[in-house]
């Protein structure tokens, strides 16, 4: 029987009608170039957005484009589509940048767009001079986009390929799920669908219309989800499995809390072995009202939308104070970006391509709202990237993590709502989290102060420094007789050896030393009121390595004194890659290796026992935790398996397990000995920071390295690096205003400072 309305209007006409019009359906072309990948590899050169390869304009067969991607065989691009697009749209062929060359002949390239695992469009063989190829795809439900370029099966040379004009097609909507479950917090609700997805979040009188959910990269969900009631909330459970024949049971339990919601994944597979990235994801509605935030070393203005107030303030130069450094503290409207977890990427954290903290934070300023997604530092956290859209999508990718085996793989975030502001959601974090977040010994705060890095022992103007607020001195680490080596085996306080002087700064201090030399020095400076912290280093071992036979026997009582022999007779599964170079011609360690482990808790043990009067270490080089080694096996860990293309990968142990492993047996005795831990670190992640006291960072004149120390540090002192560079700024003081609006300590100008600030007339004016 058909219902009509007074006027004669069918009522399912009207339904329709108004569910059309709620849905808001239209179709939108969306640049794949303005979109970041989640994953990019190539047989050379890097990845180019809106050029070629060689950074020149994109050309096919004489045509120019002006976006597009510019990549090399063999290639592999792939984004996240997350099943949002209908259609996707490009011309193919290969750039014309090379044909002169005189191998341009040998150009022969074959693109290929894989949807999920299956290959939807194959160019054939194309050469320089051939005409690009249209292509036009349907990808509706298509979670898992690949762009791949191969050789041809000839061979990479001059394989220049471009992907001209690549266009994905949307149906943009309001929200077309249905809240089918509802989990209750105080003054918070989350609103899910019938496979577990969140719909919308609701705080007081201020409603999020989000979509969310958490997935395997790759994997396409089998069958409806099984829901089933937990303690006020639910679990959704589902299968989902790839083109390779795996597949996992992941789960997706919402739990109420005090103050937040929590989202907890677990990932359970029967298979081998194998990994698939594991993808946390939120989407607003309408990313032209809101702001986001992250903890990052910059902002990057470029590019970003700001609120008018915000705009004036970086157009007056108040967001932006000194050359390389911006405010962190200012969120920026939605706009395409990648950051890594941690400077995984490179070595020094100077980059802007990172964050050190796993939280994101949306804003609504005009309704003084705030919702902040915090990923768990007790996690297995190994490699993870954070994505951004303008068209509101934000997503955690967890990389590495090994599936199968009937291992049940954890992940936990919270829902937090808040007042608008950066500050909400990392104030929930470091309360509900403090021992990431707070020092562990509180003699800390009581040394913090400006620091030094010297290995002068000399008598220094106190009052002077004190005026300076300085607090302590990083010892230089040519008291050692090689790096890893820190205290040998002496049988007392007074047997000397000889220091490794590779330093200019030992100049004047002597060739020799003892642990009464270094502990009186130490006794001198906590008489005047200052401290001194050991150097320590966890990650390297040696000195000029390369090229070096061992010239003691294993049994000679005297081994410590030949690096290449201790290392070879004692710890032979220490070394991570010999053909790694260190400043010190060292070798790359890995702390996670036992004999490894033992020694440097000897090493620690020793420092605490024949050191009384140093408040404890500094550990330098952190940056190497961000390597995988292949020779060990964590047991969480699986390295360069990649499902969409039939890879296994294999088992590994990552330096970050090592790090935290020997850090939980190292931290607790030495802050029961009232001895604080200060760490170089290099590798900005929260996680590794929990037994820190403190960070003293060596990239501190850097803006990005600044900023991220500070974030990580908002409850720890923090000291950073300064050069006399610094004296030459247009306006030194902004160099202190940047140091105080972060709460970090500059380095003071202590004589004899090790590639850091001096002490000078203009040095010492502008510190007192």
């Amino acid at each position: 029987m058909m219902l009509f309305t007074r006027r004669g209007i069918p009522i399912i006409g009207i339904l329709a009608l108004a569910v059309f019009q709620a849905v808001e359906l239209f179709a939108a072309a969306v640049p794949l170039s303005d979109l970041p990948p989640v994953e990019a590899r190539q047989g050379w050169g890097e990845l180019h957005v809106d050029q070629g390869v060689g950074g020149q304009p994109l050309a096919i067969a004489g045509h120019t484009f002006a976006r597009g991607i510019g990549t090399h065989a063999n290639s592999e691009i792939v984004y996240d589509l997350d099943g949002e697009y209908t259609n996707f749209s490009a011309w193919v062929g290969a750039d014309d940048f090379l044909k002169d060359h005189p191998e341009a002949p040998k150009a022969s390239v074959v693109f290929k767009v894989v949807g999920d695992g299956a290959t939807l469009f194959d160019s054939g063989v194309m050469r320089i001079g051939d005409a690009a190829k249209p292509v036009s795809v349907p990808v509706g439900g298509v979670d898992e986009l690949m762009l791949v370029v191969t050789d041809a099966g000839d061979g990479i040379s001059c394989d220049h390929a471009d992907w001209a004009e690549p266009i994905l097609k949307s149906v943009v909507s309001g929200q077309l799920s249905v809240v089918r479950y509802t989990v209750q917090a105080p003054g918070f609700e989350v609103g899910l669908d019938a496979n577990g997805g969140i719909v919308r979040c609701v705080a007081g009188k201020n409603e999020w219309d989000l979509a969310g959910r958490t997935r395997l990269a790759g994997c396409k969900q089998t069958g409806e989800a099984a829901v089933k009631r937990t303690a006020g909330g639910y679990a959704f459970s589902r299968t989902a499995a790839d083109s390779q024949g795996h597949s996992a049971t992941v789960t997706d339990r919402f739990t109420p809390e005090k103050n937040s919601v929590r989202w907890e994944v677990e990932i359970v597979s029967t298979n081998a072995p194998w990994t698939a990235p594991v993808v946390s994801r939120l989407k607003c509605a309408r990313p032209e009202e809101t702001l986001f935030w992250t903890a990052w070393g910059s902002p990057d203005f470029s590019g970003a939308r700001l609120t008018p107030e915000l705009a004036a303030m970086v157009q007056a130069g108040k967001a932006a104070v000194g050359g390389n450094w911006s405010d962190p503290l200012i969120p920026v409207g939605f706009l395409n970006r990648n950051w890594h977890y941690g400077n995984i990427a490179q070595n020094c954290p100077v980059g802007a391509d990172y964050v050190a903290i796993p939280l994101f934070t949306i804003l609504k300023p005009g309704a003084d709202a705030g919702l902040s997604l915090v990923l768990s530092p007790e996690d297995v956290l190994l490699d993870m990237d954070l994505a951004v859209t303008a068209s509101g999508r934000f997503q955690y990718t967890r990389a590495n993590h090994r599936l199968g085996g009937g291992r049940t793989v954890k992940f936990a975030m919270d829902l937090v709502p808040h007042e608008a502001g950066w500050r909400g959601g990392l104030r929930w974090m470091s309360a509900r989290y403090p021992e990431f977040f707070e020092s562990p010994n509180p003699r800390a705060h009581r040394i913090a102060g400006c620091g030094a890095y010297t290995l002068c022992e000399d008598k220094v103007d106190v009052e002077k420094l004190r005026k300076m607020a300085f607090g302590f001195n990083w010892k230089l680490s040519d008291d050692f007789p090689y790096m890893g080596m820190f205290i040998p085996p002496v049988k007392d306080m007074d047997e000397k050896w000889e220091r490794s002087c590779d330093e200019r700064e030992t100049i004047g201090q002597g060739r020799t030393t003892s642990c009464r030399q270094m502990n009186d020095y130490a006794k001198y400076m906590k008489q005047n009121g200052f401290s001194v912290l050991s150097y320590f280093n966890v990650t390297e071992f040696g000195k000029n390595m390369y090229g070096r036979k061992a010239a003691l026997k294993a049994d000679d009582p005297q081994l410590w004194r030949d690096p290449v022999a201790y290392l070879h007779a004692r710890l032979p599964n220490a070394v991570f890659d010999p053909g790694i170079q260190t400043c010190y011609r060292a070798y790359i360690t890995d702390a996670g290796d036992p004999d490894y482990m033992t020694f440097m808790l000897e090493q620690a043990e020793r420092n605490t026992r024949m050191l009384p009067d140093t408040d404890g270490i500094c550990i330098d080089r952190a940056d190497w935790l961000r390597l995988y080694n292949p020779r060990a096996d964590d047991g969480v860990s699986w390295v360069n398996g990649r499902p969409f293309d039939g890879a296994q990968g294999g088992p590994a142990r990552s330096l970050f397990r090592s790090w935290r492993a020997l850090m939980a047996k190292m931290g607790p005795p030495m802050h029961k000995a009232d001895k604080v831990i200060f760490s170089n670190m290099m590798t900005m992640r929260l996680e590794l920071c929990r037994e820190l006291d403190g960070i003293y960072t060596e990239f501190g004149n850097n803006g990005n390295a600044l900023n991220t120390s500070a974030l990580l540090c908002v409850k720890k002192p923090v000291v950073a690096w300064s050069y006399n560079a610094t004296l030459h700024e247009p306006d030194p003081d902004s160099f202190m205003q940047r140091h105080l609006h972060m709460g970090a300590f500059p380095t003071a100008p202590y004589p004899r400072n090790n590639h850091c600030i001096n002490p000078s007339p203009e040095a010492d004016k502008l510190y007192l």
